[in-house]
């Protein structure tokens, strides 16, 4: 930034000294020059006009300009100097009004020319016959006359209805050199004064700003080591507040997620602890006692397999959504029946610990448009949660409603219930409200996330609603075909 700042400045400047000295002559010329045309081309058009004394007068005065009227008989009808009451006419010849005249005929009705402040001087020392004075030699200047006062004179003749008239204007083009040497000394104590002023002003500037950002580059590599205690401070700047905003929010969620991500493994852990430690104790016993192969213990281990399987399964299936690799085969799927399906699955939880699987429709049918195996998971992720969390009563509600061209499914329990502030996050890849591991009954315990990702491919709506002590009510609704 002070970089960008001191080039803009030295631009600046540089342009100043380019327009104050070396162009000024030019500039004032073309200003001059501009002001005495304008001046001719209204003269122009007020050439009848009763007034074109007092018009003559007025813009001779403003602009510092000598204009001479001629009729035409070369009489002059009226004339006027500038302010400084000076003019090349003071000392014009006799001939050159009808030599300008001629000059301007000849070139179409116009004639203009730069001339030093010798020429009328010139043109009287000069023989008027002699054809040894061209043209071209009017518009020379040799190094002597440099300082001298120049001059722009512009000759138009203008054709009326009634007559013809002859216009010309003189402006005196006074030399700057004197000035430009003013400007330059007054430049550079402006130049001195802006640059010092400027630096301090860039230094400051960017100190102002460099000062916070480096403050919340340093926290930022803090953050990136995992100290999520940083806190990014704003200043008086609002982009930078406003970034450091961002960056404690963000600070915020990268805790939240670090904070998941080790419970999920200290989760995973203990589920795979607990199967594989289970088929290696029982394996032991029956390798070391004949007796105890049995029936009932080869069925444990073959349990504690398949859940190690389902385990893993899960695992590589967020892995799977979550890196887009998962594909959906769509067809029509009787959702009713899907239902259907999963409860006998629960048989063995219903006759051994009384558990209550109740599920009611208005449909016998209700066709979608799904990935069958897919839906299948999901519903039976949800009842598992439900299982896992429901009351003591041990029930959980399976209620489907098929209404206009859509099936809504809920999934009851009894349990204690998501506090509200909670609720948002409930579907969250690594979120756990029961801050206590909690190993499901069936599953693997990491049902809800997966659940999320297979209805967001399906387009589908979900969500949950819950009542602290009643119990929750998960829900999800999918297009009929």
């Amino acid at each position: 930034m002070f970089a960008a700042f001191s080039a803009f400045l030295i631009i600046l400047l540089a342009l100043l000294w380019l327009c104050q000295t070396v162009f000024l002559n030019s500039f004032y010329k073309a200003v001059k020059v501009s002001e005495t045309k304008s001046a001719v081309k209204t003269v122009s058009a007020n050439l009848e006009n009763e007034k074109l004394e007092y018009i003559v007068a007025d813009l001779s005065n403003e602009k510092d300009i000598s204009i001479t009227v001629l009729d035409s008989e070369n009489n002059v009808l009226c004339s006027a100097k500038g302010k400084n009451n000076r003019s090349m006419f003071d000392s014009i010849p006799e001939g050159a009004l009808s030599e300008f005249y001629s000059k301007a005929k000849s070139n179409g009705g116009e004639y203009s020319e730069y001339a030093s402040g010798k020429l009328f001087s010139d043109m009287k020392a000069t023989d008027k016959n002699d054809d040894s004075q061209k043209p071209d030699e009017l518009n020379g200047e040799s190094d002597k006359e440099k300082n001298k006062p120049n001059s722009f004179l512009i000759c138009k003749i203008v054709y009326t209805q009634n007559s013809n008239y002859t216009i010309i204007a003189n402006a005196s083009i006074m030399p700057v050199d004197s000035v430009v040497s003013t400007l330059r000394v007054i430049l550079i104590a402006v130049t001195i004064l802006t640059v010092s002023g400027a630096f301090a002003a860039a230094i400051l500037m960017s100190a102002s700003l460099t000062k916070p950002i480096k403050n919340i580059s340093e926290k930022a590599e803090e953050l990136a080591k995992g100290d999520y205690e940083v806190e990014f401070s704003g200043s008086n700047i609002k982009e930078i507040d406003e970034l450091s905003s961002s960056l404690n929010h963000t600070k915020t969620e990268l805790g939240k997620i670090d904070s998941l991500q080790k419970e999920l493994i200290a989760n995973i852990s203990h589920d795979l602890r607990t199967p594989l430690t289970l088929i290696g104790g029982y394996a032991e016993v029956m390798r070391d006692i004949p007796g105890e192969v049995t029936d009932e213990n080869l069925q444990v281990i073959i349990d504690e397999t398949k859940r190690l399987n389902s385990l893993v399964t899960d695992v590589l299936d967020i892995s799977k959504f979550n890196s887009g690799a998962q594909q959906m085969n769509f067809e029509k799927v009787d959702l009713v029946e899907c239902v259907k399906s999963v409860i006998p699955r629960y048989n063995k939880l219903v006759e051994s610990e009384n558990y209550k699987i109740e599920f009611s429709s208005n449909a016998q049918h209700a066709f979608v448009n799904a990935d069958s195996t897919r839906i299948l998971q999901v519903i039976y992720n949800l009842v598992n949660n439900a299982v896992s969390y429901t009351g003591e009563d041990k029930t959980v509600k399976i209620e489907m409603t098929a209404a206009n061209g859509t099936v809504v499914t809920h999934i009851i329990d009894s349990g204690e219930g998501i506090p509200e502030d909670k609720l948002p996050y409930i579907w969250d890849r690594y979120y756990k409200v029961d801050k206590n591991h909690r190993r499901a009954q069936l599953g693997s315990g990491l049902g809800l996330s997966i659940v999320k990702e297979i209805l967001l491919a399906h387009d589908a709506a979900f969500g949950v609603s819950s009542t602290l002590g009643k119990g929750s009510d998960f829900w999800f609704e999918m297009k009929t075909v």
